[in-house]
Formats: C-alpha cells, sequence, structure tokens
C-alpha cells in the first residue's frame, strides 16, 4: 500500500496536526453519534458522547474495539469504500450494552487519501428525515475537516497556508481571515495568506504592537479598540474580531484574525480556531525541517563535490584505506605514480601494494590508532613493475565521531625534483664548461681568420696557374670550416635565450617545408606533411622549434642527396605518463640509415656521419628539445631513419 503522506501514527498526530483530544472535542460538536476508525488495524481510535449515548458503552470501552464488533456489517463496506471525502451512506445495525442492536443510518468518509483513516457518522434509521435535513452542513463540515488535515500534508507552504486557511474560513463560517507571520526580512509581522473580504487589514503589523497579539483577543461592536486590528474591524463596520497567537510566548511564530460581517462570535470558533492555529504551526515547523534538511543536503553535497575536485586535481597520489588498511579508493594519480588500475587493488591490503621504506607500515598502524605521521621522509617506492621513485609519503587518520573510520595516504612524486638536482649539478659543470669553450672559441677565431686573410692574399699576389694555388684553396676550406666550428661551438655553450609562445606545429612545419622546396625540388626529393591529431599547440619558442627541426630535415637531405628520395612528417597523438597529454612528430627518410655503432651516440657533442659536419646540430637539437620539456630518440636500418620528438601540448596554466 503507497503510504507517501499517511496519517502515521498518534505522535504524528501530536506534532505536526492537530491533537486526539482536539478531534474529539470536534466529533463532540456532531449532532450524531461519531465515531474515528483506524480502518488499516479495523479499531476505533475516538468516539464522541452521542456515541457513547446511543451505545450505553463508555469512550474507554469503545477506543480500541475492532470495527466488526460493533458495526458487524460495515466490514464489507470498508473493503469497497473509495478513497475519497464524499461520504457512502450504509443502513447497519450498531451493538449496544444491552445486548440487543439498533438499527442506525451509518455515513462512512475517508480522511486521506491512502483509506487508512475513517470517520463513521451513526444515527437511529428513524431521524433519516431529521438527517436529510443536516446532512449537508455535516458532508460540509467533514469535508472541511478533511481538508484541513490535507493541507498539512502539502510540501509547498504556500499552498498549505491557502488551503488551511480557506478550510478555516468554512469551519467557523469566519468571512474574512487572514494569517500574518513574523517578518524574516524586518521587525513586525507581514500578511501571510487572507481569504474573503479583501483589504480590510494592513499589510504589516509593526514591532511595536506585536506584543497586543501574544494571547487571544476579541473585540465586538460597542466593545474598546485596543489594538490596530480591531480599529481596522471597527472602521470596516464588522460583527466581531478575534485573533489567535501561533507557536508561544518563547516561540511566537505569528497570529490567525477571523472577523464576520454578522455579529456574535461562534461558540465553537475557539476550538477550531485553536486546532487552525496547531496546524499552520506544523506547517511551519515542518518547512523549517525540510529548508534544514536541503540545507544539509546541499552542503553535504557541497563538501562532497569538494572533496571530489581535490581529489582529481591534486597532483599527489591519494590512497583511501579501511580500519582493516584495505584499499578502498585511490585516485588517478596514484594509479599512474603506483602503475595499477584502480580495479586491480580494491581490496587489497596496502602491503601488498606500497612497497616501500620499513618505516611504512608502522606508520600506517599508527595511523590506525589515531597517530597521524604527516613526513616519512623522502623514502624511494617500488612501482608495480619494480622501479623505484622518490616520494613523499603521508599517513593521516579519518576519524568520525571520534572513531577511526578508515587511514588516507598521500603521495607525492619528488623524481622530478630529483632529476632537477642532477639536472642543476650538470648544468653548473656544463655553463664552466661553457664559458671555457666560448673564450677559446673567441680566442682561436681571431688567429683563424689572420691565416685566412694571409691566404687570400697570397692567392692574390700568385699567378693563377701558380701549383701553389691549390694549396692555398685547400687552406681557405679548412679555415671556413674551423670558422663554421667555432660557430657551432659558442651556439653550444652559450644557447639563445628562449622566448616561449604558443606555437602549433601542425602551422610551424609546413611553411618551414616550404621553405625547403626548391633545394628538395633540386635533390629530387619528395616530401610529405600529416597530422592526425586536432590540437598541436606547444608552448615553446618558435626560432628555437625551427632550428630544431630544420636540422632533422638537413640531415635527412644530407642523407638522401646523392639518389633523391622521400622525406615524410606525421604528427600523432603520444602518452608517456604522467598524465598529460603529449603529441609525437616523426621526421623519416629512405637514405642509407645511421650505422649502429653511431645511433646510441648521435646525441653526443662532435659525432657525425657527415664528413663535413660540425657534429653540433643534434646536441643542439636535444638541448632545445629538452628545455621545451620534450625528448628525442632516434632509430635507423638501413634503409631508412626515424626521429622521433615528443612535446606535451599545451596547458591554459604553462608557465615558462
Amino acid at each position: 500500500m503507497n503510504r507517501s503522506l499517511p496519517i502515521p501514527n498518534i505522535s504524528f498526530l501530536r506534532n505536526r496536526q492537530p491533537s486526539l483530544t482536539a478531534l474529539e472535542r470536534l466529533l463532540d460538536y456532531l449532532p450524531q453519534a461519531g465515531l474515528l476508525l483506524d480502518l488499516e488495524k479495523n479499531q476505533i481510535v475516538l468516539a464522541n458522547a452521542r456515541a457513547t449515548e446511543l451505545t450505553a458503552f463508555t469512550r474507554s470501552e469503545l477506543i480500541g474495539t475492532e470495527i466488526d464488533d460493533l458495526l458487524p456489517f460495515l466490514f464489507n463496506h470498508i473493503q469497497n469504500l473509495s478513497n475519497s471525502s464524499k461520504p457512502e451512506v450504509y443502513f447497519d445495525k450498531i451493538a449496544t450494552r444491552q445486548g440487543f442492536p439498533i438499527d442506525v443510518r451509518v455515513e462512512l468518509t475517508t480522511l486521506d487519501q491512502q483509506g487508512i483513516w475513517g470517520v463513521v457518522l451513526c444515527e437511529p434509521s428513524g431521524n433519516r428525515e431529521k438527517a436529510a435535513a443536516e446532512q449537508r452542513r455535516h458532508l460540509e463540515r467533514l469535508s472541511n475537516i478533511h481538508n484541513l488535515v490535507q493541507s498539512a500534508q502539502e510540501f509547498e507552504p504556500d499552498q498549505s497556508f491557502k488551503l488551511a486557511i480557506e478550510a478555516g474560513a468554512r469551519l467557523t463560517g469566519a468571512d474574512s481571515i487572514s494569517l500574518y507571520l513574523v517578518n524574516p526580512d524586518r521587525p513586525g509581522l507581514g500578511k501571510k495568506v487572507s481569504h474573503g473580504i479583501p483589504d480590510i487589514y494592513p499589510e504589516i503589523i509593526a514591532p511595536e504592537d506585536t506584543s497586543d497579539f501574544l494571547e487571544e483577543t476579541a473585540w465586538e461592536p460597542g466593545v474598546r479598540a485596543l489594538n490596530s486590528l480591531s480599529r481596522a474591524a471597527r472602521v470596516a463596520k464588522m460583527g466581531y474580531l478575534q485573533t489567535y497567537p501561533i507557536g508561544n510566548e518563547s516561540a511566537f511564530l505569528g497570529i490567525l484574525v477571523l472577523s464576520s460581517e454578522q455579529g456574535g462570535i461562534p461558540a465553537d470558533n475557539t476550538v477550531i480556531a485553536k486546532i487552525l492555529s496547531a496546524t499552520i504551526s506544523g506547517i511551519i515547523q515542518q518547512q523549517s525541517i525540510l529548508e534544514n534538511f536541503f540545507a544539509t543536503e546541499n552542503k553535504l553535497q557541497h563538501d562532497l563535490s569538494f572533496g571530489e575536485l581535490v581529489k582529481e586535481s591534486t597532483q599527489d597520489g591519494v590512497l583511501l584505506l579501511s580500519q582493516e588498511l584495505q584499499i578502498k579508493e585511490l585516485n588517478p594519480q596514484a594509479e599512474t605514480l603506483l602503475g595499477y588500475a584502480a580495479q586491480e587493488i580494491y581490496g587489497q591490503t596496502a602491503s601488498n601494494v606500497l612497497i616501500g621504506p620499513a618505516n611504512l607500515i608502522p606508520a600506517l598502524q599508527s595511523a590506525q590508532e589515531g597517530i597521524p605521521t604527516p613526513n616519512l621522509g623522502e623514502v624511494h617506492l617500488h612501482r608495480r613493475d619494480g622501479i623505484a621513485f622518490l616520494a613523499h609519503i603521508s599517513t593521516l587518520p579519518l576519524i568520525e565521531n571520534g572513531e577511526v573510520t578508515g587511514v588516507v595516504v598521500f603521495i607525492r612524486d619528488l623524481s622530478a625534483h630529483e632529476e632537477i638536482e642532477v639536472r642543476n649539478q650538470q648544468l653548473e659543470q656544463r655553463a664552466l664548461l661553457g664559458e671555457v669553450t666560448a673564450i677559446f672559441a673567441h680566442e682561436v677565431r681571431n688567429p683563424i681568420n689572420n691565416i685566412s686573410t694571409g691566404l687570400q692574399l697570397m692567392a692574390i699576389n700568385l699567378p693563377d696557374d701558380d701549383p701553389n694555388q691549390e694549396v692555398i684553396a685547400r687552406l681557405l676550406e679548412d679555415c671556413n670550416r674551423l670558422t663554421h666550428l667555432m660557430q657551432s661551438v659558442l651556439t653550444f655553450s652559450r644557447p639563445p635565450e628562449n622566448k616561449f609562445q604558443q606555437v602549433p606545429l601542425a602551422d610551424l612545419i609546413p611553411t618551414l617545408l616550404e621553405r625547403w622546396r626548391p633545394r628538395l625540388a633540386r635533390l629530387h626529393v619528395d616530401h610529405s606533411f600529416k597530422s592526425n591529431v586536432e590540437e598541436t599547440t606547444i608552448w615553446g619558442d618558435p626560432r628555437s622549434l625551427e632550428q630544431v627541426f630544420s636540422n632533422l630535415i638537413g640531415n635527412a637531405v644530407e642523407a638522401m642527396k646523392d639518389g633523391g628520395g622521400n622525406l615524410s612528417i606525421h604528427i600523432r597523438p603520444s602518452l608517456p605518463g604522467g598524465g598529460r597529454d603529449h603529441i609525437e612528430v616523426n621526421v623519416i627518410d629512405d637514405g642509407p640509415g645511421i650505422p649502429q655503432d653511431l645511433i646510441e651516440r648521435i646525441f653526443e657533442p662532435f659525432v657525425t656521419t657527415n664528413r663535413n659536419g660540425t657534429g653540433l646540430g643534434l646536441s643542439i637539437a636535444k638541448r632545445i628539445i629538452s628545455a621545451h620539456k620534450g625528448t628525442i630518440k632516434a632509430s635507423s636500418v638501413p634503409g631508412g631513419t626515424v626521429f622521433q620528438v615528443i612535446f606535451p601540448l599545451f596547458q591554459e596554466n604553462e608557465v615558462n
């Protein structure tokens, strides 16, 4: 049975709807014998005074009695009862204390959509004419009671207030009924809902007048008007005015205002108004509970989103362990650092995955006891493939309500820092060597220039057919080679400063090939360019990158200058690790290839297969590529050579 909005139990009635006592008093105002039924349990919950008169049973005897014992034929009608507020009429017999049943006319209706709660009105069948005369009024009152109960079950507060006020107006017969609530934005009371004659009472009750309505008030013509509402009722020539507080002095929520053009305050207004006030108070409390619930839910959702964002965006590896030190969760960075996929190690003991220093397991055990270890020092941790890397490890207990529920492990990869330190040492050594080399190259160039000048002078002074002209030409060629070599040495020892910017390789390389087109055509070298990725932008220096690819293209052309061939440059995606996207540029030629004894040393200074080369071009290219956080490697077989260059793609947070 669907119970999304039932009247579930007595505590619900007491806390969020009119109390049982109030409902019993309402039943007492009915002229017929009235019973409140729990149809699901087949029991009588309340009985009014007329029911005790009709059956001669006391209320305590009737309450808890099974419905079948009092109205034996009603059971069949209950089974076929529709879930609507419209009463259904039957003729039945009702049991009495004297032992003989009485023929009665029975009206049966439900109070909720689920058909759990019902009301029965009984009267001797001899009073049918009188019952028919009053039937419409009773049905209307029952319908209004049903509407009042339903108003407390609406989740939208404005609609709940409207339904409650409309039901209250019909129950009391008031021509005007208004609800004022404490104003959250400013002091005083603001009109929330009104029904009936419009614009009689002000929209706002001033803060200084609020104290006049902390208790029930009543006004009728001829009585002095003591507050702003009674003065307004007197001006509107109303027959009476009543106000009822909602809440209490310690938690004052607002007031309920009833008035009518006809004089004489109905005797049952006070009871109905109290029930209505309690219903509105329950609606306000329900709304407060819902707002707190949704606020808490939103905060939890925000905290969860924040935690997921931190977990996904942090550069540290994060592992969440259970209290038994079993792996429950890890972020992508931890997968990359350790070399495991998450699904492979879920449920594994941490000691089977975190292979490292001797003090790691004691630190995890201390975290089990609630003792954190923020720093294990710089230690070496082993990946899945057995390769060790330098790491900073922290172990922290996860504590909820004073209990350790798990352990969080943070792993920071320090291998990059270690490489930086080694590179810094190398750079310091190279910087010193570069200074010496630069001084040497500068000092050597002057004598070479002097020798070259002298040789040129000798060539001018000697006849063209002098046999020494050939010797002088060879010496001049050697001087030019030495000058070029010294220039390369200076470039290698003192590389130019890079000016980094966004560089799309898919634009740079075709432009460079276009410059080489005349020479490629002259040497019968066909060329092609292809890119298999949409994004090829890297963070680099355009002039330095042109130098790299010019050197690679020049080497390929030099290898194919005798017989021509094919030069191909391809760009494709690459993911060497670290969780960052990379692209790979392959420069391919079908020349004779590089001998195997040189391929391993091809990037070392002064190593070359070209007898006229300096052997510094690839060394300089590798240095530039390293400055761009990239890598280069060569592979060769007889009949072809491939240079593979890998760069990280540009990121918005890229820094020079």
